[in-house]
């Protein structure tokens, strides 16, 4: 786990998940959880831990709100990920920030996720 923990912690990198959505969702919105997760899954599989990602719990809590740009849709959010570990149900806390904002087109969302 300790190993694991040191792998996660990288600072302010930037990863990103497009999905489908009709309107911005705002930073609570499951989806926008969800992508979340999925983007805190594929950078533990980009560093080398995809193998030990099923015997991790992932949840975005404390979700609060930043700020609101109407004119351009866009929500800034800081959340904490908490990853526990499902055989010795240790959990680490990761202070996180993240972004939602529609695409262009107004068809998908793009959330891009700081301090994983």
């Amino acid at each position: 786990m300790k190993t694991f923990v040191k792998g996660l912690i990288l600072g302010a990198v930037s990863f990103s998940i497009i999905a489908c959505s009709s309107s911005t969702p705002k930073c609570s919105d499951g989806r926008t959880k969800e992508l979340v997760i999925n983007i805190a899954k594929q950078k533990l599989s980009n560093i080398g831990f995809g193998d030990v990602i099923d015997k991790l719990d992932f949840k975005v809590d404390n979700v609060r709100t930043i700020e609101y740009q109407k004119s351009i849709d866009r929500y800034s959010c800081q959340a904490d990920l908490i990853i526990k570990n499902k055989e010795n149900h240790q959990s680490k806390n990761f202070p996180i920030t993240y972004t939602v904002q529609k695409t262009d087109n107004g068809k998908k969302f793009y959330v891009e996720v700081y301090g994983l």
